[in-house]
């Protein structure tokens, strides 16, 4: 565009000059006017004033972008005017330059060249893009250039290099003031649920927490009851002729891992048939393994409690019979010794220090063992289960037996009289069954249940002679009733067999002598069975225990055979000399006698010592089976107690005093379970209670207590 100056210096007079810019404005206006986007851009442009010319109002453009923001503040901030300014720029600046560069007016005169003017400052040039990504490199070619972003109406200036977003925003305007609330539109209907949106991913599992502190112990609970099943031989008898195996069933209540009697809930007979024909060998393999378990020989060195297991191949080795499923000699391979070593324990001190308790008739009656003692201020019943003891009755007792569930004894009474007396476990009372002897004693004994009579002996009066004669009686439980069964007979050694009573019996003194009676309770009839002493001579049968239907006894012949071991069988009336220890006339004078198996053992001497015997019946054979008193010059083995295969008793060995033995049935060993006292012993009563043997016993500091067996250790080696 021609300036003032020139076209002066080109011959244009004021007039011309003038009519040529009123000429350039109507042309620029008109061109933006036809445009149809302008049309409605350009009447809000409400800052531009009619003398001010295109050019002028966007000459700031020129100015350096800093300027371009207090350009937009004069539009008062509004966010609408600015967006359209913004877009007009972009429309109108491009024709602005074009109508200016474009429209001519009349040709002036030519004038001189001017002098070239000082460079001015590289100005700001405004450039328009579609989004983003289409923006220049920001470099020197770009530097300082704004772009308006059209997809996002937003400006960015590129300077130094980097893209930089330029802030349009003006300045807050003050609030408004709130409108009236309008008046509450009519509730639409509820739109339908939308479907559920797809379950979303599984977050990552979370890192682990720290280990919290260890909760307290809890309080342990109570041991769980095992049940266990035992078998045993049963010897032959009424219940199994030809033998048998008894297995017995239960629940261990006290947890000691043995089956005792009264634990007992179930039991089976299994009895051997007559010996049939040989079957058909099974099947079997060459390679099949057997094995055998059983009591180890003595020549092994164990005690009498040593197993000896044996493994081998049933093929036939060493001339035995291959596939038979037995183990034999010549097919052993392997052969393992079990030993088991024994300690004792203290049950308890009843009485305390250096004084004895005596504990002694000991009777168990279902999971409880009662026996007598003396804790040095009360004497009377006391009771032990699951290691508990405690004084059940205070008084003086005697003779003690069980009947069934109850207790019977002799006792005093207020006036120290000897009476029969009933104990009930259940309460722990006591009462005199009967007044069999007003004012006196009836020195009761031998109490003997059968069925529910209770048969003892006691007397009734001193009689002529100041000490009286004992009779027969009778208790029935049912009823409490009491009456004499035989006068007078002076009773003994009482024994069941087959719901009737035998014992030892002297009707007439001076008349006849002590044999063999019977008490048939089928008839109530009481009578002698066997005059085995024939005469006024007694037999004096002492000691009877029963075997099946089978009595063996201590009895003396006379002027045939001293006293020995007899056998007498019920079933047909016949008796007859078992073991004759000690020939001729002489005496063994047989005592302690037990059963186990079919054997019985006994203690007895055969001229110079006495010691423990056996008598085999299957073959009537006997042999003595200890050596104690020859060395020691003590008494022989005494208080015989079985329990399962081994016997239990006391003996002085001459070295370690009195101390408590075993012998094994089955290996014939015999060892000294516990040196209670080193310096000397002194072994009382042997029971077995559930299991387990218990014993008086003195370990020379706290006199005669209650002592308990127990296994100490087991070693297995190879032999």
């Amino acid at each position: 565009m021609w300036t003032d100056e020139q076209l002066t210096a080109n011959g244009w007079t004021a007039e011309q000059i003038s009519t040529y810019h009123s000429e350039q404005k109507i042309l620029e206006k008109q061109a933006i006017t036809d445009n149809p986007i302008n049309q409605e851009i350009i009447p809000q442009i409400t800052n531009v004033s009619e003398s001010q010319t295109i050019e002028e109002s966007f000459a700031n453009l020129n100015e350096p972008k800093e300027n371009l923001g207090n350009f937009l503040q004069k539009s008062g901030g509004n966010p609408t005017i600015t967006a359209i300014l913004m877009a007009a720029l972009v429309i109108i600046v491009p024709f602005s330059i074009y109508s200016i560069s474009s429209s001519e007016g009349a040709q002036g005169p030519s004038g001189e060249e001017g002098t070239a003017g000082i460079n001015g400052t590289d100005g700001s040039s405004f450039h328009l893009v579609l989004s983003i990504e289409t923006l220049p490199n920001c470099d020197d070619s770009t530097n300082d250039q704004i772009f308006f972003i059209a997809s996002q109406s937003m400006f960015q200036v590129c300077q130094n290099n980097t893209w930089s977003i330029v802030d349009l925003t003006g300045p807050s305007g003050t609030d408004g003031s709130d409108g009236q609330d309008g008046a509450d539109g009519t509730n639409g209907s509820d739109g339908q649920d939308g479907s559920d949106g797809n379950n979303g991913l599984m977050g990552q599992d979370g890192v682990d927490g720290e280990d919290g502190q260890n909760g307290a112990d809890g309080t342990d609970g109570n041991n769980g009851l095992t049940s266990l099943i035992v078998t045993k031989v049963e010897p032959n008898g009424v219940n199994c002729p030809n033998s048998g195996t008894l297995v017995e069933t239960g629940i261990d209540n006290n947890n000691d891992n043995i089956l005792s009697t009264d634990e007992v809930d179930s039991f089976v007979l299994i009895c051997n048939g007559e010996t049939g024909q040989d079957g058909t060998n099974g099947s079997s393999t060459m390679t099949m393994m057997v094995a055998r378990l059983s009591t180890a020989p003595a020549n092994l060195g164990c005690n009498g409690t040593g197993e000896l297991l044996e493994q081998g191949m049933d093929n036939g080795a060493g001339n035995g019979i291959a596939l038979n499923g037995i183990l034999e000699s010549g097919e052993v391979l392997s052969r393992t010794l079990i030993c088991t070593s024994f300690s004792v324990i203290q049950v308890d001190d009843i009485n305390p220090g250096s004084t004895s308790s005596n504990p002694s008739n000991f009777i168990t009656i279902n999971s409880t063992m009662y026996f007598t003692a003396n804790n040095g201020t009360q004497s009377g019943i006391w009771a032990y289960e699951n290691g508990n003891i405690s004084l059940v009755y205070s008084g003086s007792v005697l003779s003690l037996r069980a009947i069934g569930s109850q207790l019977m004894f002799a006792g005093q009474d207020l006036n120290l009289n000897v009476k029969s007396y009933v104990f009930e476990p259940s309460n722990a009372t006591a009462w005199q069954i009967k007044e069999i002897f007003p004012g006196g004693s009836s020195y009761p004994g031998e109490f003997t249940l059968i069925n529910t009579t209770v048969f003892f002996s006691a007397r009734d009066s001193t009689g002529s002679t100041g000490i009286g004669l004992f009779d027969l009686w009778a208790y029935e439980t049912l009823n409490f009733s009491v009456w004499k069964v035989e006068a007078d007979i002076q009773p003994s050694s009482l024994i069941a067999v087959n719901s009737d009573l035998y014992f030892s019996a002297q009707p007439q003194i001076g008349v006849t002598g002590i044999e063999l009676w019977k008490h048939e309770t089928a008839t109530n009839t009481t009578f002698m069975v066997k005059d085995i002493n024939p005469g006024l001579l007694s037999s004096s049968p002492q000691n009877l225990v029963a075997k099946g239907t089978m009595i063996y006894m201590s009895a003396n012949a006379g002027t045939t055979h001293g006293n020995e071991l007899y056998a007498y069988e019920t079933t047909n009336n016949s008796v007859w000399l078992a073991a004759d220890i000690r020939g001729g006339s002489a005496s063994s004078s047989a005592s302690e006698l037990v059963i186990l198996g079919t054997r019985v053992y006994f203690k007895a001497t055969s001229g110079n010592h006495f010691e423990m015997w056996v008598y085999e019946s299957q073959n009537n054979s006997f042999w003595e089976i200890t050596n104690f008193q020859s060395t020691s010059g003590q008494g022989g083995p005494s208080e015989l107690t079985v329990e399962g295969d081994t016997i239990y008793f006391s003996a002085n060995d001459g070295t370690t005093g009195e101390e408590l033995w075993a012998h094994n049935s089955i290996n014939g060993t015999i060892w000294q379970v516990f040196d209670l006292d080193p310096n000397g012993g002194l072994i009382g009563e042997i029971h077995v209670h559930n299991g387990n043997v218990y014993f008086a016993g003195d370990d020379g500091q706290e006199g005669v207590e209650l002592w308990k067996k127990q296994p100490y250790s087991r070693d297995v080696s190879f032999v």
